[in-house]
């Protein structure tokens, strides 16, 4: 633990239960998260059919250029976390950040698409390269403080996860309208689709990363916590050390790993049993079954929302985790029956029973991140949410990538074939079944034993904010 260097003479008072986030506050970092939300998925849902289908560049090289930036954003994250941590203003540690980067953003994202149409598919790819890379540092000074504003606009336990529920609405709506981008640089209006991407590609840059990004930085207030004793700053490798001991934040991370890998791999076969067990192999007909099950989905997560905060509120965050695994494991077993050629019109059952757990990912996880980081201050002096939001983010990332490898390589194991189109081995149909099914049950009963092992609750994380209120002589503000 760091030793304090000097005591504050000027100490303000203020308790956890007397801090309340105004309305103004949850909007304007809903907004961010909204803007958050289009910085990570915007560039692909554009590039593909862009760069790929309508310049010509080859898709295995344009993956790759997807990845790279990407993945050394990443990287960055910790470092990025570490030096929000150790910044101060007038303005609070992590606005400045949100509002440059924000900018940044905007510029790096409308340059994107401004590539000249007669270049050779080598100077598109590099084009690309260089801009998305920029616009993916950006986006990682933007959303790592972003979501340590998260952590930190409320210190009171129970309130940290209704503006984590405020904040998945955001999420929620942007999953609906961020597909819809390419359609609308096709449209009429637009003598091509250059003139439509370069429209669509600034207004998002104006309008979202811009405008949203700035009332977030404007109008969400982190709340400071002035210590009464002042500790001496410490190296990202010493955070990084003192971390590998935190036995909750291994829980956290594990259950990520399960979700976001795990989960995301079995549930990657549905949409390959709607194509070529429930629809006969005839893609479009499958694609129309995924999109209404991905819209029942969407619709049951905005439900969830509000019903996962009362639950929380009433049993604790991790009894109510316990609670949505257990009903994810019913979800898994009757993903048996409801994935077949008798059985999918009961396809709104899916979601209505599995959507839980990937609301509890964007709700119930990150409040109880922000729980760890209080008890993580009271042990080492430091607030370090910078670096554990980092961390977080490192892990979803490269379980999502996981994922993704998973189902690719099951799928060759299982002999699966495009090309045979409905006459797919039945073997290979009753692979993806095992999987969708039983690895569903598998990965949420490993979720909820190792939940188990997760130690703070609501009685805890109380006495902690006491015995950070003592050690700070009660000094805390709102910047």
């Amino acid at each position: 633990m760091a030793k304090p260097l000097h005591h504050n003479t000027t100490v303000s008072t203020s308790t956890s239960e007397s801090i309340r986030v105004s309305g103004t506050q949850k909007l304007a970092l809903g907004a961010g998260f909204f803007a958050m939300f289009f910085a990570q998925q915007s560039v692909s849902v554009l590039a593909i059919p862009f760069y790929q289908m309508t310049l010509g560049v080859d898709p295995f090289l344009l993956g790759l250029a997807l990845t790279l930036p990407l993945l050394l954003g990443t990287l960055l994250g910790p470092w990025v976390g570490h030096l929000s941590d150790h910044h101060h203003s007038r303005f609070g540690r992590r606005r400045p950040f949100i509002l440059i980067a924000s900018w940044a953003c905007c510029l790096f994202f409308g340059l994107i698409w401004m590539v000249p149409t007669g270049w050779s598919e080598l100077a598109h790819l590099l084009y690309f390269v260089v801009f998305s890379l920029l616009f993916y540092i950006a986006v990682t000074f933007m959303s790592v403080p972003m979501t340590c504003l998260s952590y930190e606009i409320s210190p009171d336990y129970h309130q940290r996860t209704e503006i984590m529920g405020f904040t998945t609405y955001f999420l929620k709506l942007g999953s609906l309208l961020y597909q819809w981008l390419f359609p609308l640089a096709q449209l009429a209006i637009f003598s091509s689709v250059f003139v439509g991407i370069r429209y669509v590609g600034w207004g998002v840059a104006l309008f979202i990363f811009g405008l949203l990004g700035t009332l977030a930085a404007c109008y969400s207030k982190e709340v400071v916590h002035r210590s009464a004793v002042t500790f001496p700053p410490v190296t990202l490798r010493y955070s990084l050390k003192t971390l590998k001991t935190n036995k909750g934040l291994r829980v956290l991370l594990l259950l990520t790993v399960l979700q976001m890998a795990g989960g995301a791999f079995t549930a990657s076969m549905d949409y390959y049993l709607l194509v070529y067990f429930i629809a006969d192999g005839d893609i479009a007909q499958g694609a129309i079954f995924k999109g209404w099950l991905s819209m029942a989905y969407a619709a049951f997560g905005f439900l969830t929302v509000p019903l996962i905060a009362a639950l929380s509120s009433r049993v604790g965050k991790i009894k109510a985790l316990q609670l949505i695994y257990i009903l994810t494991l019913v979800g898994g077993a009757c993903k048996w029956f409801i994935f077949t050629p008798q059985g999918y019109g009961w396809i709104w059952l899916d979601a209505l029973l599995c959507t839980a757990v990937w609301t509890a990912m964007t709700m119930l996880i990150p409040s109880m991140m922000a729980d760890l980081c209080d008890e993580d201050e009271l042990q080492h002096g430091q607030r370090r949410e910078g670096v554990f939001v980092a961390i977080h983010s490192w892990v979803t990332s490269l379980s999502a990538a996981l994922a993704l490898l998973l189902a690719g390589l099951s799928l060759n194991l299982i002999g699966f074939d495009a090309q045979l189109s409905a006459a797919q081995n039945p073997d290979s149909i009753l692979a993806m079944r095992v999987i969708l099914a039983l690895g569903t049950m598998v990965f949420a009963f490993c979720s909820l034993l190792l939940v188990r092992r997760y130690h703070l609750d609501a009685q805890a994380s109380q006495q902690i904010s006491l015995a950070l209120a003592k050690t700070k002589n009660q000094g805390s503000e709102a910047i």
